[in-house]
């Protein structure tokens, strides 16, 4: 695939759309295409991935032991970046990851995106702004699910 047509899969996933086309060129370059057979384990809960992964196609089973429903969240759509945290820190994964279908994904390292704020401290403080956006969502859900918790006892 062109570097070009890389970058436009990379536009098109939310987090990567702090970046200007001439960045997201240079995160398709560093980038590694990733396919998978249905059942394949991307990462299991535990493990430290190099980087994030945009899903291009099929359909991934994100499950996480420790949620008391246990119900599996399906990740379906194209452009749907999974473990956008590791792009920023190394930190274990909280969930496994398995192929519900055949995938096709677009590893983004680490290293790469690091070298873009570094080079760039513009998209660090966006990177940052939508992390603590993304957490105070996560943050909110908890706290609603306390009030519920709380007002039944």
């Amino acid at each position: 695939m062109q570097l070009d047509d890389t970058a436009h899969i990379l536009g098109n996933a939310e987090f990567f759309a702090i970046c200007s086309l001439e960045q997201r060129r240079m995160l398709a370059f560093a980038s590694e295409w990733v396919e998978l057979k249905k059942n394949d384990i991307l990462f299991k809960a535990g493990q430290v991935v190099p980087g994030a992964y945009v899903l291009i196609s099929g359909e991934l089973i994100l499950t996480q032991k420790n949620i008391s429903s246990g119900e599996p969240i399906i990740i379906s759509d194209p452009g749907t970046v999974i473990a956008e945290l590791a792009l920023i820190v190394k930190h274990p994964r909280r969930a496994d990851v398995v192929c519900r279908t055949d995938v096709q994904l677009l590893m983004v390292p680490r290293s790469a995106f690091s070298k873009i704020m570094q080079q760039f401290p513009e998209i660090a403080v966006k990177a940052e702004a939508m992390v603590r956006s993304d957490i105070s969502k996560y943050i909110s859900t908890i706290e609603g699910a306390v009030k519920i918790s709380n007002a039944k006892k």
